[in-house]
């Protein structure tokens, strides 16, 4: 029961960690910091995962899927019009060549076949997100609540993964962290975030609470560029 509740806590936080960044992005009509390439992996990546949970007949798989599909469709149009130099059409194929890809797939090898390249797209969609981060890019327009949980939901599925003996899963979930811990510490630098903390952006409790760390790890200049 207690791997069945993780198992549906993260798919929760993953799917709501969409959530705050579609709303900054239409909002502030600014995606400066959101990879459109990263985005487009992501759709392609939950396209083939739509198409394998129909191939498997797993309904639970298919609902959180095409849910994440959706939100992330909903994400992409709302970055393409706060202005960025992209062409729908990039989005467009993306899903419909996946799409075709995968149904093509299972025709002609199986299921697996269609996991294990599941598998590696998954593993790989975040390594342009990734990269702009580590390039010190400004990340302004990238949800730091959607980055927390995003992180947080990919923790989460590691720990699923590895309750639950799914070595797939455990591999892309370990990588897919190792990638968010990155994204994170670039768009909440810890010390800049401890000082943000300290000066009450969460409230005077947290305040209170985090001055004390936040006085040993005063900020660095070298981090104003991140966040």
């Amino acid at each position: 029961m207690s791997v069945v509740i993780i198992g549906i806590v993260a798919s929760f936080v993953s799917l709501y960690a969409t959530v705050p960044q579609v709303l900054r992005a239409a909002r502030s009509r600014s995606a400066d910091g959101v990879s459109w390439d990263s985005l487009v992996l992501s759709l392609a990546t939950f396209t083939l995962w739509c198409v394998y949970a129909v191939a498997i007949a797993d309904h639970i798989q298919l609902v959180n899927n095409t849910i994440a599909l959706g939100l992330l469709v909903v994400l992409a149009v709302v970055v393409l019009r706060s202005g960025v130099e992209r062409s729908y059409w990039t989005a467009v194929v993306a899903v419909l060549g996946t799409g075709a890809l995968s149904v093509w797939l299972v025709d002609v090898a199986n299921t697996f076949t269609l996991a294990m390249v599941g598998t590696t797209i998954s593993s790989l969609r975040m390594v342009p997100q990734t990269r702009l981060a580590l390039s010190r890019a400004p990340l302004w327009g990238l949800c730091p609540w959607a980055t927390i949980l995003a992180w947080l939901g990919t923790a989460l599925w590691l720990g699923y993964a590895v309750l639950v003996g799914d070595i797939a899963l455990a591999l892309t979930s370990g990588i897919g962290i190792a990638m968010q811990s990155a994204i994170l510490a670039h768009r909440l630098p810890p010390r800049r975030t401890l000082a943000s903390l300290a000066g009450g952006r969460l409230g005077r409790p947290v305040a209170t609470l985090v001055a004390p760390v936040a006085i040993r790890f005063p900020q660095r200049k070298d981090f104003e560029l991140a966040a």
